[in-house]
Parts: C-alpha cells; sequence; structure tokens
C-alpha cells in the first residue's frame, strides 16, 4: 500500500496531462475574443473614440458659414417702426405687434489661426482615443491570459495536493495497522495526521483561489460566472519564433503609450497656437435677410450684409499669461516624451530579463524534482527494510510536492513572462497570445526558451 500512495504522489504532475481536450471547454482565444467585445471599460473606450470623432467634426463644422432661421412675434408697451425708414420723409408705419422672421449668416474670414489649431486639436484628439483603446485592448488581453493560465496553474496544484493527501491517507491506514500491533509508535502516527490536515487545508486554500480566478476571468469578460464551473481548454508553452531583445526595443517604438505622449506634446502645441491666436484679431463676414409685418400683416423685406472686426486691446494680461500657461505646459509634454521613453525601455528591458529567469527557472524545477523523486525512493527503501524513519519519509515526501508544486510555478510563471515580453513591446494581441500556447492534449512539449 505504501508503494502504491508514493507512486500516486510521484507521478501527480504527468496525470495532469492524461485528461482529453473537451471540445465545449472556453478555450483561450474564445474567453480573450468575449472580453474585448463584452468588457464595459473596453466599450467605453470605444465610445470614447466616437465621441472624439465628434468633437472633431464640430472643430470642422467650426470653418463654415453659420446659418440660423429666426422668428419672432413681440408686442411693445408702445407704438414702434414696423420696418426702418426707407425713403427721406415717408416714416413707415407705427404698431404694437410686430411679427419677424428671416436668416442670419455668419462666415469666419480670420481668427488668427484659431480655428485651424482647432481642427489639428481635434484630430490629435481622436488619435489619443485610439491609442488609449489599442493599450486598454492590449492590458485585458493580458488580464484574461494571465487569470485563464493560472486557474489551469491552481488547478494542477490542486491535484497535486489531491495525490499528496491520497498518499497520507494511505500512509495514515498501515501506520494505524502497525500500531495497533505495536510496531509503530503514537508519534509516527500523529505526525502524520498533522500533515494530512494541514495538506486538506491547503488544498482548501487553493480551491479557493481557483474559484477567485474564475470570478475574475468572467468579469473581465464582461459577464456574471455561470451557475456550473466551465471547462477551459487545457495549454502548455509552444515553441516560438527566435527572439532577440532588439526586435523588441524596435516593436516598442509603437507602442500607444508613446503615441499617447507624442500626440499629447503636439496638441500642447496646437494650444499653445490657440492661446497665442486670442491676442490677434478676428474677422468675420456677417449677413441676413428678413421679412417684419405689423398687425395688418403687411410684410416688408430687409437686408444686410458686413465684415465685423474684433480687436482685443487691453485685458490685464490675461491673454498673455494664458499663452505663456500654454508654452509651459508644451515644455511638460515634451518631457513627457523623453520620460515615457525611457519608462518603456526599462519595461522592455525588465520583460525580457524575466523571461530568461523564467526559462531557468523550470530548469532548475526539473532537476529539484528528479532529486526528490529520486530521495523519495531511497528513503522509501530505507523505511521498507527497517532502517529508516516515518519522520524522514515524510520529509521525502514533503519535498517532492514542493519541488512538483515549484515546477508548476514556473511553468506559468514562463507562459506569462512571455506575454508580458509582449505587452512590454506593444505587440500583445490576440493572434500572438495564442501562439504562444499549444492544446495540451495537441502533444505539445516545453519549448527551449529562446
Amino acid at each position: 500500500m505504501l508503494r502504491r500512495a508514493i507512486a500516486i504522489i510521484t507521478l501527480a504532475a504527468v496525470s495532469y496531462a492524461a485528461p482529453a481536450a473537451d471540445p465545449a471547454a472556453l478555450t483561450l482565444s474564445e474567453a480573450i475574443r468575449q472580453a474585448l467585445a463584452q468588457n464595459p471599460r473596453q466599450i467605453s473606450q470605444r465610445l470614447e473614440v466616437d465621441k472624439a470623432g465628434q468633437l472633431r467634426e464640430a472643430a470642422r463644422g467650426a470653418n463654415w458659414p453659420v446659418l440660423d432661421l429666426s422668428a419672432s412675434a413681440t408686442r411693445y408697451g408702445y407704438p414702434t417702426f414696423v420696418y426702418p425708414i426707407r425713403e427721406l420723409g415717408k416714416f413707415p408705419p407705427l404698431d404694437d405687434t410686430i411679427y419677424d422672421y428671416g436668416v442670419t449668416l455668419k462666415l469666419p474670414l480670420y481668427a488668427g489661426g484659431r480655428l485651424t489649431q482647432g481642427v489639428t486639436l481635434a484630430d490629435l484628439g481622436r488619435e489619443v482615443a485610439l491609442e488609449r483603446e489599442r493599450l486598454g485592448a492590449q492590458e485585458l488581453t493580458y488580464n484574461v491570459s494571465a487569470v485563464y493560465m493560472k486557474i489551469q496553474h491552481l488547478a494542477a496544484l490542486a491535484q497535486a495536493y489531491g495525490a499528496r493527501i491520497a498518499s497520507l491517507e494511505a500512509q495514515e491506514r498501515r501506520v494505524r495497522l502497525l500500531r495497533q500491533v505495536g510496531k509503530v509508535a503514537k508519534l509516527d502516527h500523529l505526525k502524520i495526521g498533522g500533515l494530512l490536515t494541514k495538506a486538506r487545508h491547503d488544498r482548501l486554500q487553493i480551491e479557493n483561489r481557483r474559484r477567485e480566478a474564475y470570478t475574475l476571468l468572467y468579469q473581465f469578460m464582461g459577464t456574471d460566472r455561470p451557475a456550473g464551473e466551465a471547462a477551459l481548454q487545457r495549454y502548455v508553452a509552444a515553441p516560438v519564433p527566435s527572439w532577440s531583445l532588439e526586435d523588441f526595443r524596435r516593436d516598442a517604438a509603437q507602442r500607444p503609450e508613446l503615441k499617447i505622449a507624442e500626440q499629447q506634446s503636439t496638441g500642447a502645441a496646437a494650444q499653445e497656437a490657440i492661446a497665442r491666436g486670442e491676442r490677434l484679431p478676428a474677422v468675420s463676414l456677417l449677413g441676413g435677410y428678413r421679412e417684419r409685418g405689423g398687425s395688418d400683416r403687411n410684410f416688408q423685406d430687409d437686408w444686410n450684409v458686413g465684415v465685423q472686426l474684433s480687436l482685443p486691446l487691453v485685458d490685464g494680461g490675461v491673454r498673455r499669461a494664458h499663452a505663456g500657461e500654454a508654452a509651459a505646459a508644451r515644455a511638460q509634454a515634451e518631457q513627457a516624451i523623453e520620460q515615457t521613453r525611457l519608462e518603456v525601455a526599462r519595461q522592455v528591458q525588465d520583460a525580457w530579463d524575466a523571461h530568461a529567469e523564467a526559462g531557468s527557472r523550470l530548469d532548475v524545477t526539473e532537476t529539484s524534482v528528479e532529486e526528490a523523486a529520486e530521495a523519495l525512493s531511497i528513503e522509501k527503501l530505507k523505511y521498507e527494510q527497517g532502517v529508516g524513519t516515518i519522520t524522514d519519509l515524510l520529509a521525502a515526501e514533503s519535498a517532492l510536492l514542493t519541488a512538483q508544486a515549484d515546477r508548476l510555478q514556473a511553468r506559468f510563471d514562463l507562459i506569462v513572462a512571455r506575454f508580458n515580453l509582449l505587452r512590454a513591446s506593444g505587440a500583445l494581441v490576440p493572434e500572438r497570445v495564442t501562439a504562444l500556447v499549444a492544446p495540451e492534449n495537441g502533444g505539445a512539449q516545453e519549448s527551449p526558451r529562446p
């Protein structure tokens, strides 16, 4: 019975890969697709793009003529001229009720460049909204992918602890029988009982974290968690193409954060031009045509056309201060570009180093599992021959479980490190994410680390 129990825990990681794929399982690509389509924050970002597009149309429309239709009926306290004097010496009729309707025209001719810069600013606003949507999509893709793989990691860890519990339960039954015939001390039985209680508690904690991860996954997907626990497609790390740090640095030049910083700097320059334009004259073409009549409904036409000039003279330095403020904001935006560039470069380097470290750690854990399995075999043999102690055997089993847990963690960390490397380079799109993993039942093996 002891030999069988030890075999269970030794093969725990292998048995995790045995189940075949469920055709109805939720795949990683489908989880990402649903998240991008249904996540409320992502939908809000798409609406922000639409809103910025409307603001852009409004800015462009400010360069076009404004034509308004108006109509009124006014009761005066005293008789009033129905329409202006048309001939010298001939007064128009008077009435206390006057009806009026007509159209007015206003066309901006010159505004000190403010209208042109307003269009530029609106265009940049939409570009910023697009980049923020792209950034949000990358972050959401990363979060969904990491949580999805975390669920699988916790499921494998729970299975390893299940094998550990099965082994301890088998040993407990064996020790109980031996204790009845006086071949085992009570302390050995108590040690196994304590380890069994702790293992059950640890597995309970793992199951709770796994359920929490399920809830978080469906939150990212923008939907309520179903009553039943959905099956997930199991994945392993897939072979990846030859990667180089320079490739990731080159890709990082297109990161949304950098694009946003550059567009905000250009927008700050446009804001400065608008502020300086407030000190320049504005010229507009004005015109109108209307009909006016009194109580007899005898309407007469009237029209006007002209040019309006507006020139700021004295404002207590308000416009000059606005221009200075805008210039300082532009200088800040330029510094923000450099700061973002440095931050992006650091993130790429850190992600590259973390990826290499994850690969190395996986190699170490593979060796640790082999060594722990060999040590357990030795302790098992010593115990069966009566020269070992139950304490040493339990310690060897615990060491093997720890090594297996470390290996599962290292496998998870390697996949997530690859996701993070793509995110740091600004190239985290669903297609590239799903290319980094392969369905477990497809016979894919852990790829060499690039």
